[in-house]
């Protein structure tokens, strides 16, 4: 069955057998900091498992998007996927267990036997076996075995789940196999386990059951590999068959890339918006080496389409933007990274394996290349690094920006890449001409500058007008065409005010200050970096305005 169909009968018939339909989650989680983005269907549910009052019923049953990159580097093969939709059944605070594991069982046996139609020999579960801290799940094992079901025990590596972490709600599972491909599992949370690992019953149980869409769909099909399925098959056509390892990874990153960006992330340097930027800039790296061209905004627009007439997704437009943005970034990145290696091995035809690693860490850190990719490509050069080695530099690296965060990137900055630091020197000017537009009373109240765009958070107590934010972007822009010198001189705290150079407000100085002046129209105080040239900056746009807290503004701008 495709996966359009399965999706929708899935949804249909637990709905009528008694579970409330419920949107799918935020791939962001809300109140969820353990993890960067929603892995599993339950993890909107987690509160009603512990206060099941507060669910909107007692049963609910989604189909959420998720993302996982722990098997990231398997993507490629036919299983693994970065992105994948999870359906789900739940269940909270049931008193009795017997019921809720009969209620479940049989209602996803009617759906594999009757609605889907699958061959009840092509079916076997399993179940915990038991061992000296919790007993065998009997009460599974006889409810599929009177559905006429073959039975399977396992161990509690296989069929025990949780607690997560050294203590909370766990319980015994069992797992759903067609055709002896693992379809499904339904989790019984029976017990708690406290820190001393002690089991006791709980006096109120619940059940999570997930299964892969995508997976499940090629079980029900008889095909091997969830590529081999549509849409993915026609998707690795158009992008290189030749090249099958390589298109599906394309592809796979580019689905994850489309709901990420819908959740409102953009690509940086930390947490899920360097995975968004691992996944654009691996897929650009392939894309350079396919045997055909490929055509981002078909495929994006593609893709997107498909999902979009079940899911929230940003505009196609706009996702297409932030990924040819980060390409073509990463493109002019790998240039430079290319040129620097043929001069660098013309230079070090002898390199031992420590050289060759710093290289590779070099490349990371200059070239915005993720760790990964480095290793992967310096392979394909026939190239080898000391993994342990790289992991060193990288982590002494991190204590680095640990440190920058209080220290060399006090201007806001999220690193230090080229885009980035042209949006550093249109943060002074768009302040600048704030003053000119707003008033001299206007000052830097914050900032955060990346690649993708530059906020300033200012004082002001009213809106600022369609017509001054006009004439603010205009001033910036002639600036900009002026091509003003940009320069840097380390002088004292009172002399560089005295020559009427600005200060963050609240910001501390000591005695001996560095200060930017552009022109005669822009003078900071400001650690940098800047551009040499405000020529170098292409055309500035203001993106948003909006408030930021009582009596402060924000504005949002980029470069482009």
């Amino acid at each position: 069955m495709e996966i359009i169909g399965l999706r929708q009968k899935f949804l249909d018939h637990f709905s009528q057998a008694g579970y409330l339909p419920q949107l799918a989650s935020s791939l962001v989680p809300e109140n969820d900091p353990s993890v960067l983005f929603t892995t599993a269907g339950m993890q909107q549910f987690k509160p009603f498992y512990t206060a099941p009052e507060t669910a909107p019923a007692s049963k609910l049953v989604t189909v959420q998007p998720v993302i996982r990159t722990s098997d990231i580097a398997e993507v490629g093969d036919d299983t693994h996927l970065t992105s994948f939709e999870m359906l789900g059944i739940f269940s909270f605070g049931q008193t009795d267990a017997i019921a809720m594991k009969k209620d479940a069982i049989e209602a996803m046996w009617s759906f594999i036997r009757d609605e889907l139609q699958v061959d009840p020999k092509r079916v076997y579960a399993t179940v915990f076996g038991g061992d000296a801290q919790t007993p065998r799940d009997d009460q599974s094992a006889e409810i599929w075995q009177e559905l006429g079901v073959e039975v399977k025990d396992m161990g509690r590596e296989d069929n025990f789940w949780g607690p997560t972490g050294d203590e909370g709600p766990c319980g015994p599972n069992t797992e759903i196999y067609i055709d002896g491909i693992e379809v499904g599992n339904i989790v019984f949370n029976q017990y708690y386990q406290d820190a001393d690992k002690q089991f006791t019953l709980l006096k109120e149980f619940g059940l999570d059951f997930g299964a892969g869409l995508e997976r499940f769909s090629a079980t029900l099909q008889e095909k091997n590999s969830v590529w081999a399925i549509e849409p993915f098959q026609t998707w690795v056509n158009y992008t290189d068959p030749t090249k099958v390892a390589e298109s599906r990874i394309v592809i796979d990153h580019l689905r994850a890339a489309i709901f990420i960006i819908s959740a409102g992330v953009l690509p940086a340097n930390k947490g899920r918006e360097y995975v968004l930027r691992r996944l654009i800039r691996k897929a650009v790296f392939l894309v350079n080496n396919l045997s055909q061209s490929f055509d981002w905004e078909v495929a994006i627009n593609h893709i997107h389409n498909y999902y979009a007439a079940h899911y929230s997704l940003e505009a196609s437009p706009e996702i297409l933007d932030v990924i040819i943005r980060e390409k073509d970034q990463f493109e002019k990145n790998l240039d430079r990274a290319t040129n620097y290696l043929h001069r660098w091995f013309s230079e070090n035809s002898q390199a031992d394996t420590k050289k060759i690693t710093e290289l590779a860490f070099y490349m990371y850190e200059s070239f915005g290349f993720p760790k990964e990719l480095v290793i992967e490509y310096l392979a394909t050069l026939g190239q080898s690094i000391d993994i342990d080695h790289f992991e060193k530099l990288f982590a002494a690296h991190q204590e680095v920006s640990r440190s920058g965060a209080a220290g060399q990137f006090k201007g806001g900055l999220a690193d230090h890449e080229e885009q980035t630091i042209k949006h550093h020197t249109a943060h002074h000017l768009l302040l600048a001409a704030l003053q000119k537009v707003l008033g001299k009373d206007v000052v830097q109240k914050g900032s955060n500058v990346t690649q993708e765009r530059l906020r300033i958070d200012f004082n002001l107590d009213r809106k600022v007008t369609d017509e001054e934010l006009k004439e603010v972007e205009e001033i910036v822009n002639d600036k900009i065409r002026e091509d003003l010198p940009v320069e840097h001189a380390e002088m004292s705290k009172d002399e560089a005010l005295a020559s009427g150079a600005q200060a963050e407000f609240g910001a501390k100085y000591g005695d001996t200050v560095s200060v930017y002046t552009i022109g005669d129209f822009s003078k900071e105080f400001c650690g940098g970096p800047h551009v040499k040239n405000t020529g170098q900056l292409g055309r500035f746009e203001i993106l948003k305005e909006e408030a930021s807290s009582q009596g402060i503004r924000r504005i949002k701008a980029r470069l482009i």
